[in-house]
């Protein structure tokens, strides 16, 4: 499992560009926590930072998720955090932003936390995965007019951001239609995954190169976690 990580599962995503916005739709049945793992093992074995912004406490929840699975999640607590709206602390948390605020203070509050971590890593390029959209999204859904708003001034315009590869986990079960053809629309990529025979199996559903529709990956959650487990070894 380990060569099959670095051979196919890291090349990817050193395909992945500056700028790109990849969206991974999953479902509350799949384990999508290791796919976090495999996330920041990958940011590890490039030497690449990785920030996460945290959503109504999502990362709590993926970290908790990587213990109960056996993991060492100690790594996590050193992990630079944006910490959107939840009362949960994970992380090394920089900046914090109020999920209940209006659209304008909201995106005046993110980008200000952008900018700190921006500062933290210099000119590095980093690696921002965020978790517990869904919720938010959840939230949004209730104002179409504010859901606009929020796309228009704050997701979009991250999209292409030369210093970050942005990664975005959205449970595809628990938001709007809508909601989720936005995302879908503005991400670079899209992964979608399932479950199939007792293997993970991620599927590429858009992509910025036209021969990758369609391609699949098939993990076993069991292989992937003990190879997680021991460190990469």
């Amino acid at each position: 499992m380990g060569e099959f990580l670095e051979n196919l599962v890291f090349d990817y995503a050193d395909m992945i560009r500056p700028g790109e916005l990849v969206l991974v739709e999953y479902t509350s049945r799949e384990p999508v926590y290791l796919l976090f793992q495999v996330i920041t093992e990958y940011a590890r074995s490039r030497g690449v930072p990785v920030i996460v912004v945290d959503i109504l406490d999502g990362f709590h929840v993926m970290k908790s998720q990587l213990t109960f699975a056996g993991l060492d999640t100690s790594s996590l607590n050193e992990i630079p955090v944006l910490k959107v709206g939840g009362k949960i602390d994970t992380g090394k948390v920089l900046s914090r932003v109020k999920e209940t605020a209006e659209i304008a203070v909201f995106k005046r509050q993110l980008m200000k936390g952008l900018r700190r971590i921006h500062d933290e890593f210099g000119e590095a390029p980093f690696i921002r995965v965020v978790v517990g959209t869904s919720e938010l999204l959840q939230l949004l859904e209730r104002d179409p007019a504010k859901m606009e708003e929020f796309f228009a001034g704050i997701t979009r315009p991250l999209v292409g951001n030369p210093y970050s590869r942005g990664v975005v986990f959205i449970n595809r079960k628990r938001v709007s239609r809508r909601g989720l053809k936005e995302v879908e629309e503005i991400s670079t990529r899209v992964l979608e995954t399932r479950i199939d025979c007792g293997k993970l199996t991620i599927r590429v559903v858009k992509s910025i190169y036209f021969e990758e529709y369609g391609a699949e990956i098939q993990l076993d959650p069991c292989a992937l976690r003990e190879r997680l487990t021991s460190g990469g070894e």
